[in-house]
């Protein structure tokens, strides 16, 4: 892993290269042996503060992202909860992704909790990508269930996994061990980046039956 100098700079790079981002109030600090990024500071919305993270995911070698930004809440950017309930009602109710009526949010000084039970990890995902979008979401706690309604198989769902794994170039199947517990996976092994822990773990999910997956994967 390069040194925390060039490492800093290796992250402001990224930072700065995403259109999407205003980097002048992001602080980016680094902990541990050069292989912990802890991003702090402010940003103008949630979704940003997930942007910025992601940029920084398939850095060779690193560990870790802290994420401790905060989102504005000065005036220009605040939104009041009622807005923000009603604004993310119509976000879940207009994404065809999300079931209907199966979600229920709670919102507090503009922290989103979101509930309920759905039968694919993706509908989950797609239900906190929506409400991430909006003006004066500044944090979002995704407490949806997943439910599925089809059984796992055990007996084929390593295959499936390790398949959809070779089907992944940037992911070498050889390095990751997969154990399965009832409907939950567990992923052991090592990878590259988080980026590809991010994509192992999205392979897992993607086996139908599955309410869980939990990765111990380590970076390279």
């Amino acid at each position: 892993m390069e040194d925390n100098g060039r490492l800093y700079t290796t992250v402001m790079e990224k930072l700065k290269f995403e259109p999407r981002l205003d980097v002048s109030d992001i602080l980016v600090a680094i902990k541990g042996k050069s292989d912990i990024v802890v991003l702090g500071g402010t940003v103008k919305s949630y979704v940003e503060k997930l942007i910025a993270e992601n940029a920084v995911k398939n850095i060779p070698g690193l560990k870790a992202v802290a994420d401790e930004m905060k989102v504005d809440s000065s005036a220009r950017y605040k939104r009041s909860d009622v807005d923000i309930a009603a604004a993310a009602n119509n976000a879940l109710k207009w994404n065809v992704m999300v079931p209907e009526d199966r979600i229920k949010l709670v919102v507090e000084d503009g922290f989103v909790t979101l509930s309920g039970s759905v039968e694919w990890q993706h509908q989950k995902y797609s239900a906190h990508k929506a409400v991430s979008n909006l003006w004066g979401v500044k944090s979002i706690v995704n407490n949806i269930k997943i439910t599925p309604i089809i059984t796992i198989n055990s007996a084929k769902v390593k295959e499936q996994i390790i398949k959809e794994f070779e089907r992944n170039a940037r992911i070498d199947a050889s390095k990751v061990r997969v154990e399965v517990d009832g409907s939950k996976i567990v992923l052991r092994g090592s990878l590259r980046n988080l980026e590809e822990v991010d994509e192992a773990i999205d392979a897992a999910w993607s086996i139908p039956g599955v309410s869980a997956v939990k990765e111990e994967l380590e970076i390279q």
